[in-house]
């Protein structure tokens, strides 16, 4: 019942506030998120990808959705430092679709989700891979609950060169709370590079009791610098 409503409240106020499509930004339907022309143009990308942890027998599988390039990459930039939250919004449908999809058979406890700093938050205004992860968790039917938190400042990731990226993430991030004990944790971030923060919170999760942890993104790239 809540479900429904929160669908005719939304539908009701893009009536009255067309939405723009995610990817170009023309003005689409009421109840719809991208145009017929991206929805045929700008298709995920689905890759597994294999996030090593302490060893190469230590693996842990992240679903990553869309390629980060064209569009898609300049959606990312707009939802993460311009404030266009309906970006994630897609994002995150459109990646609890690809979970059920690869993980038909994981009983996931709870969604969480890399968490920036308190000074980084502040300054967004919102913590990006936390919106998809809560949306995405609501869409899965699953808790989202803060299990991360940012204990220390690091360099920039996307400034530095891969073997540099595993370095830099070390030590970052502890555990919250105790949620995650005994449990299977899907972990979300935005985009995935070289892996190396999703697998040092991942790692964190592990050791603090985590049954098992699966990864999410958003999108996915090889390139780097991700961002300039």
């Amino acid at each position: 019942m809540k479900r429904t409503a929160e669908r005719v409240f939304r539908f009701l106020a893009d009536l009255l506030f067309p939405p723009r499509c995610v990817f170009c930004g023309e003005v689409i339907p009421p109840g719809t998120k991208i145009c017929g022309k991206c929805e045929k143009t700008v298709l995920p990308k689905k890759t597994i990808l294999r996030l090593h942890l302490n060893s190469p027998d230590s693996v842990v599988p992240c679903a990553a959705l869309f390629a980060y390039e064209g569009k898609v990459r300049e959606s990312m930039l707009r939802y993460k430092f311009r404030g266009e939250k309906h970006c994630g919004d897609y994002y995150a449908e459109k990646l609890a679709a690809f979970v059920r999809e690869v993980f038909p058979e994981t009983s996931f406890s709870l969604v969480t989700w890399v968490p920036l700093s308190v000074s980084g938050k502040k300054k967004r205004g919102y913590d990006q891979a936390e919106w998809i992860a809560r949306l995405l968790g609501r869409e899965l039917g699953i808790p989202c609950l803060p299990s991360l938190r940012k204990i220390k400042e690091n360099r920039t990731q996307h400034l530095l060169r891969r073997e540099e990226r595993a370095a830099n993430v070390r030590g970052v991030y502890s555990a919250v709370g105790s949620a995650q004990e005994g449990k299977t944790v899907l972990l979300v971030d935005d985009i995935v590079t070289t892996g190396a923060t999703l697998s040092e919170c991942a790692a964190v999760l592990l050791r603090s009791g985590a049954k098992e942890v699966i990864c999410a993104a958003a999108a996915h790239t090889d390139k780097e610098p991700v961002e300039k």
